[in-house]
């Protein structure tokens, strides 16, 4: 049978404990008074260290691809716009540069108002029902674009397509119920990188729907692209609803009594507690939790970089000289590129265990593409400058989320941290689409992706300081009358201020 290690040994940050001989460890009980108990890490025999390897190989077979096609399908409808109009969109539309990034910007107002629900709500909604709805409702949204006549029913229907994208913004949340800290990072990679592939699929699509649809039943190619994306979406959240797994306390198809169990000790083990319900007075602890506002701005300052990229990207390089059709093929390489060092970076990060210095260096290589972008007059080197831009802003995607992760406890303060830190990037991304209006050098847009991803990088260090200090302390007092009143506290009721708890850097 598997046991608890002690909540004497050796404390390393996200509260996982190391014992070179388990063969020693004494299991202790829960009248020991530590409100941690069920978190601790369990010492698992040779046949349960196979079996759990069984299962998470199993969950990664059946939850990530599930959960990397509904991002991938998330990140084709929401940056369609921009092919749609190097496909024809504009001119047809008669729509000028302004009312381009209206469409573009628009988006996010949706995506703001439900971001925060989309977390919370999430456990009560149970995700293959939260899911599935707002991907049949976002591409019926993105379908309805293709009888647009004009710009405003684009930009009307996009902040509906915001509005459902924000309800999957509890994905994220949802691998927390299923994956331990030490693994998130590299499985965050995988599904976030779908934003990547996804873009350089957008640019494949929009290639060969011009090539081979255009003007196909009096339809122009632009209009053929929102048709079809916003039907797969449909069509796909049919399929979610029934083949996506529950969350680890009842999840019933698909799992046997022993991988249930499994599943069941996992979830505790990365401080879930199960069946917790929405906690208002956790919300407002990660309000005037300051971790909460670090993250919110490095996720701002990425945000700068990775809406520009994504959603101006083929505009960008179509501005170097390439025509329409030769800028989506273009755009490919630069989307995998983003992708292969998304995943790249997730495992390092996870195999070291290290999430302020990978997320420091992504930011200043953000900085140098846009750099690269703002004084080059070169286009090779300007196309260059668009990679560099994709390889290190998208890892910082996931670094954000794993770091938060590992550094937040309660259902709730998570989850409300989680919305307010995608929030403020979200905030931050419709800036950066309004920063695109100065066309054709976008002056403004280039200086403020530059300066955005060069202040994070400066400030991760400031970072890491804090949460170093807020470990010392939880050490120098871990034996005071307080700390010994709080030890006797779940998470659930003090959050990652039990002083047990310890920071990850």
């Amino acid at each position: 049978m598997a046991t608890q290690r002690s909540s004497t040994e050796e404390i390393k940050p996200g509260c996982r404990v190391i014992e070179k001989d388990a063969s020693n460890i004494e299991a202790p009980k829960p009248a020991d008074g530590n409100g941690l108990f069920t978190s601790q890490v369990a010492v698992l025999t040779p046949e349960e260290l196979h079996a759990e390897k069984k299962f998470r190989l199993k969950i990664d077979l059946i939850i990530l691809p599930l959960i990397a096609t509904v991002y991938f399908l998330a990140a084709l409808d929401r940056s369609d716009v921009g092919n749609a109009a190097v496909a024809g969109m504009d001119e047809d539309l008669g729509m000028t540069s302004s009312q381009l990034s209206y469409c573009i910007a628009l988006f996010y107002v949706g995506f703001l108002l439900f971001e925060l629900p989309g977390a919370i709500l999430l456990r009560v909604l149970t995700p293959p029902v939260q899911l599935s709805m707002a991907l049949i409702a976002w591409g019926t949204a993105t379908a309805l674009m293709t009888e647009a006549r004009n710009w405003q029913t684009i930009a009307g229907l996009r902040v509906v397509v915001g509005a459902f994208e924000g309800f999957v913004q509890g994905a994220p949340l949802y691998l927390t119920f299923w994956y331990k800290p030490q693994e998130l990072a590299t499985r965050g990679a995988i599904f976030l990188s779908m934003v990547s592939i996804a873009g350089s699929m957008n640019g494949l699509i929009s290639y060969a729907i011009q090539t081979t649809m255009d003007g196909r039943y009096g339809r122009p190619a632009w209009r053929w692209i929102f048709l079809i994306e916003g039907i797969v979406s449909v069509g796909f959240g049919i399929v979610l609803f029934f083949l996506l797994p529950n969350t680890p306390e009842r999840v019933k198809r698909g799992f046997t009594s022993e991988e249930k169990a499994i599943a069941l000790r996992r979830t505790q083990e990365a401080h879930n507690v199960p069946h917790t319900r929405p906690n208002m007075r956790q919300l407002v602890a990660a309000l005037k939790d300051p971790k909460t506002w670090f993250y919110a701005l490095f996720n701002g300052c990425t945000a700068m970089s990775q809406a520009a990229w994504s959603q101006f990207l083929p505009v960008i390089i179509q501005l170097n000289g390439y025509s329409a059709t030769q800028t989506q093929l273009m755009t490919m390489p630069v989307y995998v590129a983003a992708g292969v060092s998304a995943i790249a970076v997730g495992y390092l990060s996870d195999r070291f265990r290290a999430r302020g210095l990978f997320l420091a260096g992504g930011f200043a290589v953000t900085a140098a593409g846009w750099l690269v972008l703002f004084v080059s007059k070169n286009k090779d080197l300007s196309y260059a400058g668009t990679f560099l831009i994709g390889m290190g802003s998208t890892p910082t995607v996931i670094l954000e989320m794993a770091w938060l992760n590992d550094n937040m406890a309660g259902y709730t303060k998570k989850a409300s941290a989680l919305a307010f830190m995608n929030m403020a990037g979200h905030v931050c991304a419709v800036a950066s689409s309004f920063g695109f209006r100065d066309g054709p050098n976008y002056y403004i847009g280039k200086g403020l992706g530059a300066g955005s991803a060069s202040f994070a990088a400066l400030m991760v260090p400031v970072m890491m300081l804090y949460l170093a200090r807020q470990n010392a302390k939880k050490l120098m007092d871990k034996d005071t009358l307080l700390a010994r009143e709080l030890r006797l506290k779940s998470v659930e009721e003090i959050y990652d201020a039990h002083p047990d708890f310890m920071y990850s850097l």
